[in-house]
């Protein structure tokens, strides 16, 4: 997809290995505009990206071009690939259109994660962080080099373990990438690569506010407490995502094939809870849970002696493990045949299943007997002869699954001369959905019906290389994409919903770059349309008093922006580059939404939302940065980085819009300034090998800033309930290479 090569960023190990201290993955992605990353709640394990003020379900992720993005929300969990990075390659960033004709999702655009191979000569390297907070890690990594008979082996293993700035926020990962190729004579490749990270981290899930920051300190987690003498958090995540693929590649002069199978076998689960009366999250002490007097009501609310008397005393609260899985299998095959020396055809297709699960299992019954499952209340089914009296080891409110398939076929053709380069492709993808559910049904009814449907896309662009230094391009696509597999059942069960709609993407971008051997410039205006988006509630999230689920449908929203980018190297030694970026997003009509309640899942009625002229959240609209990259005598190195985040809106659930004289923006979140710098030395350490030794202080002014959040009532501070950037903080590290 050769037109798309101009305006697209790549991150390059060397980059990544300079960066690549205690971060999570997406962190290192730095200074490429109109892209937002964060580690969302401060924790080793969990972030969040923005592009072009599109949410992460909106930004496709893939590994070594295979979409591994959720296909039933789009979600990813940057906790399952912890220590990728010590085995990635490069990192292939494409904003608005993207490159890739198998993730027709990606509005945002897409981040392609290349891991590394085999390098020609064998080669060994071990590595150590630490930061001044408490994160640990160490790597191992190996590679073969060309062995004979055209085989050639990579790994890399490496440990975090440790707590992060955020108080009781304990990491402990374990990650592994193994690379194994052939090369075949008759222009075959084999290349198996298998990885997976199995982690255990603490959550902090509860957002916080302003008074409680003046009051705690930006690392302040209510979501823990000491109980039985130690420091025990309310949210804690394990998670393992085994991942295997075989890739094959075959290169026959004109024609070209890279085909692949994948499948990935996930388990995991969370630390959570229920509530009968007061939740455990209400039993608040000097800003902590009080596990004491949370312990001593859990046996002696009103409740207690009187739901059932003959089995003891029932449980107000309880610790449950929401566990999840998933199975995600799939077949691409893709080829391309060069009709011409100017002219090449491709084609290609991609078929996934995509199998989850998820059930809630009882922990800790907190000193009671038992806990009463209501399923009168609870559940579709009403009792229908279960036992309502639960023990620990028993499931509550919740055991259902989903299984998805999903094809999408393409057909591309590409012409590239000295001057001009032009491509188009059209593709057309399907899905089917069908819900189970063990705990609302019984019997045949746990089975919902097959739910479809299909969508289209058409995409394009021209360059034009005007001579050695100038070039322009334009990039444009239509998609009628289909919605994520939570739409099909918005409710939360086997319900189908009526009246479901592809949503419409029409995406444009306009640039020119200009290039010399020292300097480049290149600006990018884009504009991406929305129409009939639907939005749905996060299942995942435990609900305030009074809040409901919902489902929005038929919401249009217009992006757009211009981007700039520069560089200049003054010499060998010392560079310069810059960014920018210009955006308004905005929310373009009032809809309507259904609702649900939170229980039972029935819907309640139509709520109207008024989200005309709103500005989109999450990510700043305006955003101006610059590095500085210095080589000095003798080995030593340094880095200076300086950006600004402007006009960054709280996030805000369309749901809560249902006053038409409201029209006020959500809460602004004040601009801010963050400085990072690091210094190094690469030198030799003996013979054959070398060793670097480096430092990087983030947020070196230590400024006081908001990086997420969500709108409150007012649309003010006082209200807005979100988290602070980290404190100023330092990590160090050492790598030794032969």
């Amino acid at each position: 997809m050769h037109q798309y090569h101009i305006q697209s960023t790549t991150v390059k190990a060397e980059r990544l290995r300079q960066n690549a201290t205690a971060q999570n993955f997406p962190e290192l992605l730095e200074n490429v505009p109109s892209l937002y990353a964060t580690s969302s709640t401060g924790n080793y394990g969990d972030a969040t990206v923005n592009m072009r003020g599109f949410k992460q379900e909106n930004v496709a992720v893939l590994l070594n071009g295979i979409p591994i993005s959720g296909v039933t929300s789009g979600s990813m969990y940057w906790s399952n690939w912890m220590g990728l990075s010590d085995a990635t390659w490069a990192v292939q960033i494409q904003k608005g259109i993207s490159r890739t004709m198998l993730s027709d999702n990606a509005v945002g655009g897409s981040i392609n994660i290349v891991t590394a191979s085999a390098t020609e000569k064998p080669h060994t390297e071990l590595g150590y962080y630490g930061s001044d907070y408490g994160i640990n890690k160490g790597y191992l990594s190996y590679s073969s080099g060309h062995l004979p008979h055209g085989w050639a082996v990579n790994f890399t293993l490496s440990y975090v373990g440790g707590s992060a700035q955020p108080e009781c926020s304990d990491v402990k990962t374990f990650s592994y990438m193994v690379n194994v190729s052939k090369i075949f004579h008759s222009g075959h490749t084999l290349l198996f690569t298998a990885l997976g990270a199995p982690e255990r981290h603490d959550q902090r899930n509860t957002k916080l506010s302003k008074e409680e920051i003046d009051r705690y300190g930006r690392s302040y987690n209510k979501n823990w407490g000491v109980r039985d003498g130690q420091g025990f958090s309310l949210s804690q995540n394990n998670y393992f995502k085994p991942y295997f693929t075989l890739q094959h590649l075959m290169n026959k002069g004109r024609f070209k094939m890279n085909n692949a199978v994948y499948v990935a076998i996930a388990d995991g689960g969370g630390r959570w809870n229920e509530s009968q009366d007061n939740s455990i999250a209400s039993y608040l002490k000097d800003g902590h849970i009080d596990w004491a007097s949370m312990l001593a009501d859990n046996t002696s609310w009103s409740g207690a002696s009187t739901l059932s008397p003959a089995d003891g005393i029932a449980a107000q609260n309880i610790i449950t493990d929401y566990q999840a899985g998933h199975t995600q299998a799939g077949l691409i095959l893709q080829g391309d045949f060069q009709l011409t020396p100017c002219w090449t055809l491709s084609t290609g297709g991609n078929y996934q299943y995509y199998g989850t699960w998820e059930r809630e299992q009882i922990t800790d019954l907190l000193g009671a007997d038992f806990w009463y499952e209501n399923y009168a209340v609870k559940s579709l089914a009403g009792l229908a002869g279960r036992n309502p009296i639960l023990h620990e080891g028993d499931y509550v409110r919740t055991r259902n699954g989903r299984d998805t398939h999903h094809g999408t076929l393409y057909a591309s053709a590409a012409y590239e001369d000295e001057r001009f380069n032009a491509n188009l492709g059209i593709s057309w993808m399907m899905s089917r959905h069908r819900r189970w559910d063990t705990y609302n049904y019984i019997g045949d009814a746990c089975l919902s019906d097959w739910a479809s449907g299909h969508g289209w896309s058409i995409k394009g662009g021209f360059l034009w290389k005007i001579d050695w230094h100038h070039s322009l391009y334009i990039n444009g696509a239509w998609y009628d994409r289909l919605p994520y597999a939570g739409a099909y059942f918005a409710s939360g069960n086997n319900e189908i919903t009526p009246n479901v709609r592809n949503e419409k993407n029409a995406l444009g971008e306009i640039g020119w770059r200009w290039a010399t051997e020292n300097t480049g410039v290149q600006v990018t205006a884009y504009m991406a349309k929305w129409m009939d988006k639907t939005l749905t509630s996060n299942k995942y999230r435990q609900l305030d008093a009074g809040e409901v689920r919902y489902m929005i449908t038929g919401l249009d929203a217009l992006h757009q922006g211009i981007e700039l980018s520069a560089y200049h190297h003054f010499n060998s030694r010392f560079s310069l580059s810059a960014f920018a970026n210009f955006a308004n997003w905005e929310w373009q009509n009032d809809v309507e939404a259904t609702v649900y309640d939170s229980y039972s899942n029935v819907a309640l009625g139509q709520i109207n939302v008024y989200a005309d002229g709103l500005h989109v959240g999450d990510a700043p609209q305006t955003q101006l940065g610059a590095e500085a990259d210095c080589k000095m005598p003798g080995g030593f190195y340094a880095r200076l980085g300086w950006k600004m985040n402007v006009r960054m809106y709280a996030d805000f659930e369309p749901s809560k819009r249902t006053n038409s004289s409201d029209r006020s923006d959500s809460y602004r979140i004040p601009t801010y300034h963050l400085l990072n710098g690091t210094v190094g030395w690469t030198g030799p350490f003996s013979r054959d090998m070398e060793l670097n030794l480096f430092i990087t202080c983030r947020n070196i002014t230590d400024a006081v800033y908001i990086e997420r959040g969500t709108d409150g009532a007012a649309h003010d501070l006082a209200t807005f309930r979100g988290f602070w950037g980290l404190e100023r903080n330092f990590t160090f590290g050492a790598r030794l290479s032969f």
